[in-house]
């Protein structure tokens, strides 16, 4: 049947707008069969929207209109092809928006019934979707649509109560801001709405779950703010009385939560003040206080766990100040839980994160590496396929579907990534093999005036991680990378695949660290070693920089309890050269048993430690674990030359956590400590966890990896999305919005 087609919205502003849409959905209603065509029906549900915004009456007076409107959304979005349905709930929430954030808009609270088109049994397609319309508000000036958005919605909240969805939807919004870190937004708007929003207290019997959580919410977050309780203050006593004299549970269970939220409020207020201020403080809400005096705080709301908004120039000692990000997960992609657990303890070393996010976004590889730590830090989804990074970065003797060594893959790295620090990638062809430098450099010991140097100058004895307790990072693929015993072998005697990948310095260096490699700048140390001939007492010195350092385990008695500490004290200890690893002396022109002691002389501002967990067992051909009874400590003391002693503690923030019996199975995750406090980090799923799980894990999973900063060095904090280079700051929006597109179509094709 043909159905003449109505325009609902006409360009004579006077035009009584609401009564041409009640006429069309009327129409609409009669004749549940039909739909207009894709393209009309996508305009007609923007242009239900824009009418619904230009209503005027309460919610008794427009009841009938607004039922009809939902009937007939959901029969929209319930008929319609799943493309179309996509394409007709973005555009509704589009225009929805663009009328909310408009700081000139009166827009009518009828116009939330829109809201009907989202799926309220699904809070994360909502906060979704809340989510990219935060990130579309961004783009205004200063943040002004993200104003105007969050004021309207307030006043929607305390003059309409007609809409189911609304405070589901401001609770969403209300994340997508938090986790944007708008907390300048949420503070100034929130302040503002406050006395409005609590006086919505007064009366219960109105108030859905939903609006009261939104209330609760804004209350707490709000609690350390002087100006808020000085909105709410004349209202207190109001509030309570009138909840109080209601018997009913509904009305009990929102007076203890506001006692709670407010006592905590008060309490936490007036500890902030001291002396003279704090008497001040206590006279100036005197009633208030006596209110809260009248009924038992228990201290328990629920709302009392969500972190205060603070603004950001506020400094609290002792307190972190920076907003929790959204913690994103990596997909396991058939073992790659080694190079997962890698790429977060990267991430969250904010210096270099950071740099490789807004400085090296072309440069091969580092670009690579920039889109997924950019994607890591502002993606509205939890989880993401690091696919793309991972194709161009993996070792070329690293197999799909096999286990691999964490340790190995980040030494891989890091050479990788230095190789190409001063190339562009501009027509950068990726599928060729990458060609590491620095690999095959020679150290040049430095002998001092009168004494002796070694016999074998160019040799790797020392730092053989296949033999000796000192060593650096590992060649990637080595069969020994990590084994904590065997016999000294000679520099002649070892394939090259055994010459450990590090930096070898000749003498002419003006410094040992490369100052153009920022690599070497964030993790680069210098090792110091003296061998010293037991014989004619000369010795010689030698330099190495190294990116970490490998701790190997003393022999000790059955139940001796290891520490990070001893192992780098052990690490740096008098060691005797004798037997098969004497020591070829200069001076006296023969092998001689010797002693070499090792300190740093350049200490790094992140200091990597490998535990070597794995010791190769000929029997078995694998690489079993020793699981030492161990203390990881949280601080350590680099042994350091003495002009490195202020510079020689260090804090953990990141530890690479391996599970299983042996080198060649089992599954790597990782524990991280952000701005925000701790998380674990095993593939795609994170979960908060605290610092001392290091030290209560069962006995098969050994902390591996362990990352320390340096206590001068600053933590730093994630860019922002609007810091990121435009190209970053596309593509991130780019797949966010895919993100919702998805979450969308799977919502929408539900039956």
């Amino acid at each position: 049947m043909a159905v003449k087609k109505h325009e609902l919205v006409h360009d004579n502003r006077n035009h009584l707008d609401l009564e041409v849409l009640a006429q069309y959905i009327r129409l609409m209603n009669e004749q549940p069969t039909y739909l207009p065509p894709a393209h009309e029906l996508v305009k007609n549900c923007q242009d239900i929207v824009r009418c619904l915004s230009r209503a005027a009456g309460n919610e008794e007076q427009l009841w009938n209109l607004l039922q009809s409107v939902e009937e007939f959304l959901l029969r929209v979005v319930n008929a319609v092809h799943r493309d179309v349905r996509h394409e007709i709930v973005t555009a509704i929430l589009d225009k929805f928006y663009s009328l909310i954030s408009d700081p000139q808009s009166d827009a009518c609270p009828a116009t939330s019934v829109v809201l009907i088109v989202l799926d309220g049994s699904d809070p994360e397609a909502t906060l979704a979707a809340a989510r990219w319309l935060v990130q579309q508000g961004e783009n205004g000036p200063a943040g002004a649509g993200l104003r105007a958005s969050l004021s309207c919605l307030y006043r929607w909240m305390y003059e309409w109560h007609g809409t189911p969805a609304l405070g589901d939807w401001v609770t969403a919004f209300i994340k997508a801001l938090e986790e944007n870190e708008s907390f300048d937004i949420l503070l100034e708007v929130s302040v503002d709405n406050l006395g409005h929003l609590f006086l919505a207290l007064d009366r219960p019997v109105d108030l859905r779950q939903s609006v009261t959580d939104v209330i609760f919410h804004v209350l707490a977050s709000l609690r350390e703010s002087t100006e808020a309780l000085d909105r709410i203050a004349p209202h207190v006593g109001r509030v309570l009385m009138n909840l109080a004299a209601d018997s009913g549970q509904w009305s009990r269970q929102l007076l203890q939560n506001v006692v709670d939220i407010l006592t905590t409020m008060v309490d936490g207020l007036v500890e902030s003040f001291k002396g003279e201020a704090q008497e001040m403080f206590k006279d100036k809400y005197s009633d208030v206080i006596l209110w809260l005096e009248r009924h038992m705080a228990s201290r328990e709301s629920r709302f009392l766990q969500l972190s205060p908004w603070r603004a950001r120039n506020v400094c609290l000692p002792t307190v972190a100040t920076h907003a929790p990000m959204r913690k994103v997960g990596l997909l396991n992609l058939g073992n790659t839980c080694y190079m997962n657990s890698v790429m977060q303890a990267l991430l969250v070393t904010r210096q270099f994160s950071t740099h490789v996010v807004l400085k090296m976004n072309s440069v091969p590889y580092w670009s690579k590496m920039g889109v997924l730590f950019a994607k890591m830090m502002h993606s509205i989804c939890t989880k993401l396929n690091p696919d793309e990074f991972f194709a161009v970065v993996k070792p070329p003797f690293f197999t799909r579907d096999h286990q691999h060594d964490s340790s190995e893959f980040l030494g891989y790295l890091f050479e990788l990534l230095q190789s190409y620090e001063h190339m562009s990638d501009r027509n950068f062809d990726y599928s060729r093999p990458a060609i590491l430098s620095g690999v095959n450099r020679t150290r040049v010991a430095q002998p001092q005036l009168g004494q002796a140097s070694p016999s074998n100058t160019t040799s790797d004895t020392e730092h053989d991680p296949s033999c000796n307790r000192r060593s650096v990072s590992p060649r990637p693929g080595s069969s020994t990378a990590g084994s904590s015993s065997g016999p000294v072998k000679r520099h002649s005697d070892l394939p090259d695949s055994h010459i450990p990948l590090k930096k070898r310095l000749r003498m002419h260096d003006a410094a040992f660290l490369r100052r153009d490699s920022f690599v070497d700048g964030m993790f680069g140390g210098v090792l110091l070693t003296r061998v010293e001939c037991t014989v004619c007492q000369s010795s010689s010195l030698s330099r190495d920089v190294f990116r970490d350092l490998q701790l190997a385990f003393p022999e000790k008695p059955e139940g001796w309890q290891h520490s990070v500490q001893s192992l780098l004290e052990y690490y740096c200890s008098k060691e005797s050269l004798s037997g098969d690893n004497q020591y070829e002396c200069r001076d006296c022109g023969g092998l001689r048993d010797a002693e070499r002691s090792v300190l740093i002389e350049t200490t790094p501002k992140f200091l990597i430690l490998v535990l070597k967990n794995f010791k190769f067992e000929p029997k078995l051909q694998v690489q079993t674990k020793l699981m030492h009874t161990m203390y990881h400590n949280t601080t350590v003391t680099l042994p350091t030359v003495r002009s490195q002693a202020d510079h020689s503690n260090y804090s953990l923030y990141a530890a690479v956590i391996h599970a299983g019996t042996t080198l060649d199975e089992g599954h790597y995750y990782t524990l991280a400590k952000d701005n925000d406090g701790w998380h674990m980090y095993n593939d795609d799923i994170v979960s908060a966890a605290d610092e001392s799980q290091l030290n209560d894990l069962n006995r098969a999973s050994t902390p591996y990896i362990l990352f320390y900063r340096r206590t001068d060095v600053e933590e730093g904090t994630a860019p922002s999305l609007d810091e990121l280079p435009p190209k970053l700051h596309e593509l991130v929006t780019a797949h966010n919005k895919h993100y919702v597109d998805t979450v969308r179509k799977k919502r929408l094709s539900r039956p």
